[in-house]
Order: C-alpha cells, then structure tokens, then sequence
C-alpha cells in the first residue's frame, strides 16, 4: 500500500469516527444538520429480496437494511469516498483465511437479527448464500466460481466455507478476486428462522415473503412503508457494523418530481438519482455538496457486427474514430465524464486502454475509402427515459454523416432495450441486416477483467450484441477467468482488450461515474460500485 493511500484511508477513517462509534439516536447533532435523512426515489422497489435485486432502488435498500460477509474498502477522496480495486474488509465475517480453493470465514460473534432477536450464525449464512444461487444473485456467484449450493457449507455455528470451482468443476485456487464477489448487493444475510416461517411447499426460500418484507440485521430496518410512496428506514439500536448516524431514512418515490427542485426547497436532502449533469452543476453553484467518483459506469455503442454494414471491421473502425468523444463530454455530461478507453475499470488488475487510439477523424475518411466508401443507412436505438442519451445519439448522428452513415434514431425503453440487446446476443438465428447500433450504459460491480470480457466480448455472452466471435478472446477467458492473480493472467486481458478494440463492435464511449449531491449539514457520501446511497456511512456536520 502507498503511502498517499494509507493516508487517505486514515483520513476517512477519523471522519467516520462519530458515524461508528456512536449509538443510533444518541450521536450529538450539529443544529445546521436535519434530523434524519430524506431521499428521492424514480420508483418504487421492485424486491425487497436481496438475492434478487435488479433495479438500483431494489439494490440500495438491500446494501442499508442487510449485512454481508465482507464489505467495500473506502479510500477518503476529499470529502467523501471511493471504494477501489478488490479489497474488503469485516463486516459479518471477521476474518477469513484461504486454503487452496476454499476462503474460510470465521463470523463475528454476538451479532443478531433485528427486530427478531435472532442471533445471526453460519447456518444464516449458508441459507442466504445458496437461494441467491436460485435467484438473480446466481450471475456473479458464478462469475465468482460458486455453481453449486454444496459449495457452500458451515462446519460450526461460527464458521463458512466456501469451495470454488470452474464450470466444469475442477477446482480453482480462491484470491481475493473471489472474495470480493461477497461485497456486492445480492449477498445480504438473511434471518433465516423468520423466512422459513413463510416459506411454503411451492416456495421453499420464501421469495414471495422476502419480495415484500425484510429479515435483516441492520444498519437500518424497514419501519413502514406505503407501496408506490415511501419506505420510512430506522437505524437498527446497538447494531455493531457500520453504526448509522442518523436515525431516519425517508425514501419518497418521485417518478414525477424534479429532483433539483426537491433538493433546493428543502423537501430532500440526499439524492443519487433523476439528476441531470445540467442539475448537478447548478447544485454546486447553490452551495449544496455535490461529490462525484469515476465509478464503472459507462455509456458504450454496440454495432451489429455479423451482417449488414457493419459486418466490415473499416467499417466499424472508422465509426470508432468518428465517433464525437470529446462534445458528448462537454455538452452532455458538462465535464463530469471522462473518455472512456476500456470496458475494464482502470483499477483492475489487466486493464489496457485499448480503445484510446480511436478518434481520428482523418484515419475514419481513410478507411471508409478503404471500404469502397459505402452509402448506409441505420438505426441507433438508446433509452428514452433519460434525455442525455437522446443528445448524445443527436451528436453521434450528426458526427457520422460526413461519412456517409445516415443514422435513423430509435428511442425505446430501457426494458425493450435490455429485451432487444439480450435476445440478439444469445439469440441463434441469424441477424438481420438492418439491427445496426445500439447506445446504452452499463455498470460492472467487481472490478475484475474477467466480468466485462465475459458480458461483451466472448462468443454467445450474454450482452454481446455485436455478436463478436473472436476465438483467441474465447480461450484466453477460458484459460485465465477463474485464475489466481498473476502477470500471466494481466498480460491475457491486456491481449483481449486490445482484440476487442481492433474488432470495434463494442466502442466505449465515455466513462459517467456517479454523482451524488447532499444539502448543507449531511456529509460522508461514499461511492461503491453499486449506484446506491449508503445512507449509514452519512453523518451531520456543521
């Protein structure tokens, strides 16, 4: 670890000392600071079930009301916080040791269930771990190396362990890389007494209970909650981890509401989402803490690469050298964004830049002339709910026409975006030629090469619209995916970017992060990978 590190690690550590030391409802508050915290939610959750969350509302109650076995390393970065690379600390697990392909957790002790009082063990654990492989917390668990639910065993009521494998069963060697998977959203502890109580024959791991109530052991709890309107958290009493300033948490549903608006009448006090890049720098101007962190959150266009006219890779390369990197950063994102160069966050261990030697004009005009200077027409579908994609496919259009693309815009929804770019990946007929661009965001959790180059570049992954087939990509992912850290293991995924960047069916354009923005008296917004609010990790201040 640097020294600048350990620097910023210490700072943020003295911050939160008031957050985690003090007792829920006892903390002195500053009289600027609000008495509890106030949130605007686009909509309503749509689980409350942590195995299976899928929208980011869905994620953010799960990462407040439920524990992990490990939770993020928060490096202080000015007034706020940023979880980097792999590390994680205790959270329910107080250590852990690793064996050869097994991590061993031993749990901290005395911990308990609110409200039930149940005290929290390894048979907990084990039950929460092996229905998330039942729901949508099946992908990274696999992603991680866990397939089976006998992977996952309790040798005592203080101890876990897990066993990790590749696909075929064969045993890998367990790193940090594997634990870190344990950090993200999908893996709370559940109180597994009080969810049995509802289980049913039909339903053994009681989802339909857990969709509408939670089992939790803190920081926070659902104290009550009015579908479509509010949920109304309280901080969990004596909880021992990740000690919650504040008492109260009011998430407000606002699908129709602004946002700013909200913040600056006073009627919210911490918000994450349905701010604009033009909102958040208006905020900054009136004062209010606007904190932002390059979190791996991009904003990429797929090219339907196996038919049609972007089946010609000058083609597709000359799209990526057009496209418009630098105005969609100054006018959509007003400086927030950077140029996005890799699909691998840059913390993780075999990150390349790969795509950074796109954006030459002259070399696009080159190797259109190359491809016979072809006239095409095109669609460029994105999501119509969020309005920055909408410019930002008006500055791809306009950029690619002096090439001779004339781009047709499509907005849909983000559902039937989702619905077109997973079918046609996994879909075996064969494509049609007019399926053209695709312009969409994505946020990876664990920031691990293998993640990425599985979505988007490997032959039949899930994602991989452009149906890029590359068979070197497709052994070196096998080969090295559930690897130990090694420079074998870097130099295979900087060889698999730099393939993907000379395909160009997948073209990273700008990497957005996240913003998020705090009235006067509200501090300590830390940023995971998660697009989520740890509201416990807030404190008051003057």
């Amino acid at each position: 670890m640097t020294r600048s590190r350990l620097r910023r690690r210490l700072a943020y550590a003295l911050v939160l000392v008031p957050l985690l030391t003090a007792c829920s409802g006892k903390t002195d508050t500053p009289s600027s600071a609000p008495t509890g915290l106030v949130a605007a939610w686009p909509s309503d959750v749509s689980t409350m079930d942590p195995g299976d969350t899928r929208t980011d509302q869905d994620k953010e109650l799960a990462m407040n009301v439920y524990q992990n076995l490990v939770g993020y390393q928060l490096d202080a970065d000015g007034d706020h916080a940023v979880s980097h690379g792999l590390t994680s600390t205790p959270a329910v697990a107080a250590s852990w040791t690793f064996a050869a392909d097994t991590i061993t957790f031993t749990l901290r002790p005395g911990l308990k269930f609110y409200p039930s009082g149940n005290p929290l063990t390894a048979k907990d654990v084990v039950w929460s771990l092996q229905r998330a492989l039942k729901l949508n917390g099946a992908v990274e668990l696999n992603n991680s190396g866990v397939f089976k639910p006998e992977q996952i065993t309790a040798p005592d009521d203080a101890h876990v362990a897990i066993r990790y494998t590749d696909s075929a069963g064969a045993p890998v060697k367990a790193s940090d890389v594997n634990l870190a998977t344990l950090r993200t959203c999908w893996y709370g502890i559940v109180d597994s007494e009080v969810a049995r109580g509802h289980a049913t024959a039909d339903d053994p791991i009681a989802k339909e209970w857990l969709k509408n109530n939670t089992a939790g052991s803190g920081p926070y709890f659902v104290k009550s909650r009015q579908v479509g309107q509010t949920i109304n958290l309280a901080a969990v009493p004596g909880n021992e981890i990740n000690k919650a300033a504040f008492e109260t948490v009011t998430l407000r549903v606002v699908s129709d509401g602004n946002v700013a608006t909200l913040l600056k009448g006073k009627s919210v006090n911490v918000a994450l989402y349905g701010l604009s890049p033009r909102d958040t720098s208006s905020l900054k101007s009136d004062a209010f803490r606007v904190a932002h962190a390059a979190t791996s959150s991009y904003v990429y266009l797929q090219l339907a690469s196996d038919t049609g006219p972007f089946a010609d890779q000058r083609v597709r390369q000359a799209v990526a050298h057009a496209l418009p990197y630098d105005s969609i950063i100054k006018n959509v994102w007003f400086g927030q964004a950077t140029r996005a160069d890799s699909y691998v966050a840059a913390a993780a261990p075999g990150y390349d830049p790969a795509w950074k030697s796109y954006g030459d004009k002259a070399a696009a005009t080159a190797l259109m002339a190359q491809a016979g200077n072809p006239k095409i027409g095109t669609k460029l579908r994105y999501p119509s709910e969020d309005p920055t994609f909408a410019t930002e496919a008006q500055l791809i259009k306009e950029a690619l026409k002096p090439l001779g693309i004339e781009v047709t815009l499509e907005p849909q929804t983000s559902a039937a975006m989702f619905k077109l770019i997973i079918g046609r990946a996994t879909s075996k007929s064969p494509g049609a030629p007019d399926d053209g661009m695709v312009l969409f965001s994505l946020s990876t959790y664990v920031e691990d090469a293998k993640t990425p180059v599985k979505l988007w570049s490997v032959t039949g992954g899930v994602v991989n619209f452009a149906r890029t087939g590359i068979a070197e990509v497709d052994t070196l992912q096998a080969r090295h995916a559930m690897a130990p850290p090694s420079d074998e293991r870097i130099q295979a995924y900087q060889r698999i970017q730099q393939l993907a960047a000379q395909d160009a069916g997948f073209l990273p354009l700008v990497l957005t992060g996240r913003t998020m923005v705090s009235a006067t008296g509200v501090t300590g917004l830390a940023f995971t990978p998660e697009p989520v609010i740890l509201y416990w990790a807030l404190r008051p201040t003057t």
